[in-house]
């Protein structure tokens, strides 16, 4: 009788161990991977919720029981980002949890999922010392001092670490791959593809074909890219650098100068 008691255990525990694998951060950052309930967890209630608008990056923000009460039920097809506000070294930090829905078997709750995490630099505005406006006002920090603002920043320092430089930003891929996320990507034939940590830096002005951490930096977004999907398929838009990270571009001297235009003198009439 003890042996078909441990023999059911045994099998019960077999049926559940696979659940309790799929829970929690599919890589080191912490935060990708995690369902809305287990974020929540782990951070609390959000200080804030916010919802898309038509024009691009422009939001509208919510109370938490606002949301929560009222108006999720009210919006079709909104999901809402989570918002959480911090102040780290006397800079506003500001990150905005986005999630990919689940379909749940014999249920019409999908399960959401941290698909990206989009963290801000911002200034807060002058009068009401608020920075969760329509359109907030985003301050330049240098690279150097994201890992501070950002603790869950950690680029890899090797030499060889996948950088690339787009018209829009740069992508940082990490040494850490997961095939749990499949779950966060829409792309074409994502199966063919390995799925990376990786970070994205954003900044008001273009990057320069070198980057060192003196460049500024207004927005990361920690993310999933595939360098075989930017290798094979966008050559033609990401240009490879060498990471800013690593000891040989520290070892470089700093880049010149751009030079100075003369304003032209004005030419009057004789």
């Amino acid at each position: 009788m003890r042996a078909v008691v441990l023999l059911f255990a045994g099998f019960v525990a077999g049926i559940a161990a696979p659940a309790a694998a799929l829970a929690g951060a599919f890589f080191s950052d912490g935060y990708l991977g995690l369902t809305r309930e287990e974020l929540r967890a782990t951070l609390g209630p959000p200080h804030k919720v916010r919802d898309a608008s038509a024009a691009l990056r422009v939001y509208k923000y919510y109370s938490y029981d606002e949301w929560e009460n009222v108006l999720k039920d009210q919006i079709p097809g909104a999901v809402g980002e989570d918002v959480y506000l911090y102040v780290r070294d006397k800079i506003h930090v500001r990150y905005s949890f986005q999630y990919a829905k689940e379909e749940k078997p014999n249920s019409d709750t999908p399960i959401l999922i941290v698909k990206l995490v989009d963290i801000e630099f911002l200034t807060p505005n002058p009068i009401t010392g608020a920075v969760e406006g329509p359109v907030a006002v985003p301050l330049a920090v240098p690279l150097k001092d994201v890992p501070k603002l950002i603790p869950e920043f950690k680029p890899s320092l090797a030499d060889d670490a996948p950088t690339y430089r787009s018209n829009l930003f740069i992508i940082m891929l990490q040494n850490e791959t997961s095939k749990e996320a499949l779950r966060l990507v829409k792309e074409r034939n994502k199966e063919e593809y390995a799925w990376s940590l990786s970070y994205r830096l954003y900044a008001a002005e273009p990057f320069p074909p070198r980057l060192t951490l003196n460049e500024n930096v207004s927005r990361v977004e920690i993310a999933v890219d595939s360098l075989q999907l930017i290798k094979g398929h966008h050559k033609l838009t990401h240009e490879a650098m060498l990471n800013p990270f690593s000891s040989t571009a520290a070892s470089f001297p700093p880049p010149p100068e751009p030079p100075k235009k003369k304003i032209p003198l004005p030419r009057y009439a004789p």
